[in-house]
């Protein structure tokens, strides 16, 4: 799924009346006429119980509200008030002044807050409210009226619709900084904002709705979009499946170099994740493997890492390196081993990262795959882990640059970037947050690119599955506080049954 930023969402705009002629006047008509058919088909009982409340800031998002307060008056919803920050002219757009009219010429009930600020306690009495204060166009702090406006619009108990974004949300970050509407669900014109998807946005959108309000296909797709959104459709589309008449030779062979003395778990974790997610051989080589701590895993293969480090690897179809292998120079010549054979997948992790930071080894190959927590991604962009979160997708493009190849923030929710593009996958929650996930994630890229999928796809594929793990988990009534890693590989095969469309007979 395509998303815009803010910038973007102006030039789809700007192409679609300069060069297909269609106005502001006609774009914010269709906007609210589907967006009272929204509201009227989600919240039906709660129109009809009582007053809807449609809150409107001074420029052309207040101006939608107007346009769908009008079109629900004429679907037969009567109770309404439209609540004004202000009504001066000369604090309004055009467009604000044009349906304004209108909507008085129709005889809706308008209210304007800054003559009569006592009558925002109405908002009390309202059965469904819909925001339309700033949507996408804030670029300042609120404070005065709309900071009550908005504290007020959260204090109600009731639904709240926001009319393109939540008034006061960052939406190409997703970082909120001050007072924010805290929505039940988002009307998204167009295509869907970033900031939907990352740090505070999932919180504040609430169900993401995006409408079509007649933008041409052309405009759409004449914007360069830099941003997108991974799912579960995409997901399905890109997981592997496997031949009837198959072997275990087909389904790749990867080489997992990781583990240490007190760092098994690591190795272990990532080993049999791969596995899990259908690669035919895992060898995992590492110095001195206790085959004790493989009795869990007798299916993973293993080697010396010292040994093979004198050999070709060219029999393996990807090779992750990292988790729990060590920061020495044990690690680094391997990274430089790789770099110089020219191997094609290889997904570098945990231990691996440090090593390539401390010993200047970046950039990467472009076919490789890094994928950073916030921490470690604060060593390669030598800032620190809070200004990273105030912009994941910036900081993650920043990392593409530097690392020349794909990056994978971890965190809530992951980025993955390569070159100037950025792709969020929706999936995951704080229940990852715990020590061994990111093994698992690391095994499970390894293996869906040792089955040949292409960088990207495979990645974040793979990133996909890995958060919809924990989602599953707290959806079946588990406390997110639980869930061990190795939680994940065990329930690994039931969700790709699902994904894939397995079933028995």
């Amino acid at each position: 799924m395509r998303l815009a930023t803010v910038a973007q969402c102006a030039e789809i705009d700007e192409l679609s009346q300069k060069v297909y002629g269609l106005s502001g006047e006609i774009l914010m008509e269709s906007a609210g006429a589907v967006a009272a058919r929204e509201l009227d088909q989600a919240f039906y009982p709660d129109l009809k119980r009582g007053m809807t409340a449609i809150v409107s800031g001074p420029g052309n998002n207040g101006a939608d509200g107007f346009v769908t307060a009008r079109h629900l008056h004429s679907a037969g919803h009567r109770d309404l008030r439209v609540f004004c920050a202000t009504l001066n002219p000369e604090k309004t757009s055009s467009l604000f002044q044009i349906q304004l009219k209108r909507a008085q010429l129709q005889g809706i009930k308008i209210i304007s807050l800054d003559e009569t600020p006592e009558k925002l306690e109405q908002l009390l009495s309202s059965s469904l409210i819909v925001d339309a204060l700033f949507g996408i166009g804030l670029s300042r702090t609120v404070e005065g009226l709309f900071l009550s406006i908005i504290d007020k619009i959260n204090s109600v108990k009731v639904p709240v619709v926001s009319l393109d974004a939540p008034s006061g949300l960052h939406c190409d970050t997703g970082v909120v900084e001050g007072a924010t509407v805290r929505a039940t669900m988002t009307l998204s014109f167009g295509l869907a904002k970033p900031g939907f998807f990352v740090a505070d946005g999932p919180t504040y959108t609430g169900k993401v709705r995006i409408l079509p309000i007649g933008f041409p296909f052309e405009s759409l797709r004449g914007v360069a979009t830099t941003h997108f959104l991974f799912n579960e459709k995409l997901a399905k589309r890109y997981l592997p499946s496997r031949s009837e008449t198959g072997n275990k030779s087909d389904q790749g062979r990867m080489l997992l170099l990781a583990g240490h003395s007190g760092t098994w778990g690591a190795a272990v974790l990532s080993a049999v994740s791969a596995y899990r997610m259908g690669c035919g051989y895992v060898t995992l080589a590492s110095e001195g493997v206790p085959y004790e701590k493989l009795a869990e895993a007798p299916e993973v293969l293993t080697a010396s890492s010292r040994e093979l480090f004198d050999k070709e690897v060219s029999q393996f179809q990807s090779i992750a390196i990292g988790p729990g292998f060590g920061v020495n120079e044990h690690t680094a010549e391997w990274i430089k081993k790789l770099k110089k054979e020219k191997v094609k997948n290889v997904v570098i992790d945990a231990d691996a990262i440090t090593v390539c930071v401390q010993h200047g080894l970046f950039p990467l190959p472009e076919t490789w795959v890094i994928t950073p927590h916030s921490g470690e991604l604060a060593r390669i962009l030598k800032i620190s882990s809070q200004e990273i979160q105030k912009d994941r997708f910036a900081a993650a493009q920043l990392a593409a640059n530097i690392c020349g190849c794909h990056v994978v923030l971890k965190g809530y929710k992951t980025i993955l970037s390569y070159k100037e593009r950025c792709m969020v996958v929706n999936s995951g929650n704080s229940a990852l947050a715990k020590a061994g996930t990111g093994d698992v994630l690391t095994g499970m890229i390894g293996s869906m690119l040792a089955q040949g999928l292409e960088t990207l796809q495979g990645t974040a594929a793979a990133v996909y599955v890995h958060g919809r793990l924990a989602d599953e988990w707290v959806r079946l009534g588990n406390d997110r506080n639980t869930l061990l890693a190795s939680d994940l590989k065990d329930f690994l095969p039931q969700l790709l049954g699902r994904l894939s469309g397995g079933t028995l007979i």
